[in-house]
């Protein structure tokens, strides 16, 4: 008779796909239409980097990261919403409050940095962690980026676990 350690019938494998701050990449029916029309452009989300350009204004122009609170501040206009849109939404959203103080702003959105993408895998793997990715990922990937199973592991007890606006869902994978 072989006996297997606490907990490993229920769940030898346990793989947590956690987008912090709703990724929004695969969950389109939450985005604004004019995102939703063009499903590959980048939605910004907290923690990434964007560099501000306003044409022939220095000093209005920045490389800022995105708070917690999904917003960024920049010179005049303060506070503005960040994340949740694309860049081309903020440029429009920057450009309309610069109006006030400029005649027809040209204004440039660049994403430098995306730290706003992660996963994170836990459970029967070689390396358990979070990972920053890049873009959609599948779970062979996830699996691998976490060095892969251990021998512990089983294949047909997989979970994905995925919050996505304060809503948990929880898919079985064999």
């Amino acid at each position: 008779m072989r006996i297997k350690p606490i907990g490993t019938n229920f769940i030898l494998l346990s793989i947590v796909l956690l987008f912090i701050f709703s990724c929004t990449l695969k969950n389109l029916e939450t985005l604004p239409e004019s995102a939703a029309a063009a499903p590959d452009e980048y939605i910004i989300g907290p923690e990434d980097v964007l560099q501000i350009h306003v044409w022939k204004q220095s000093d209005l122009s920045v490389t800022v990261p995105v708070r917690s609170d999904g917003k960024i501040s920049t010179p005049l206009i303060n506070d503005i919403q960040a994340s949740g849109l694309t860049p081309a939404q903020l440029r429009e959203n920057i450009a309309e409050r610069l109006m006030k103080f400029i005649d027809e702003p040209t204004v440039s959105v660049i994403v430098t940095e995306i730290n706003s993408l992660k996963i994170s895998v836990s459970g029967n793997v070689n390396s358990p962690g979070i990972f920053k990715i890049s873009d959609k990922i599948s779970l062979v990937d996830a699996i691998s980026l976490a060095g892969g199973v251990t021998r512990l592991a089983e294949s047909k007890k997989i979970r994905i676990i995925r919050v996505t606006d304060n809503a948990k869902k929880i898919y079985q994978v064999n």
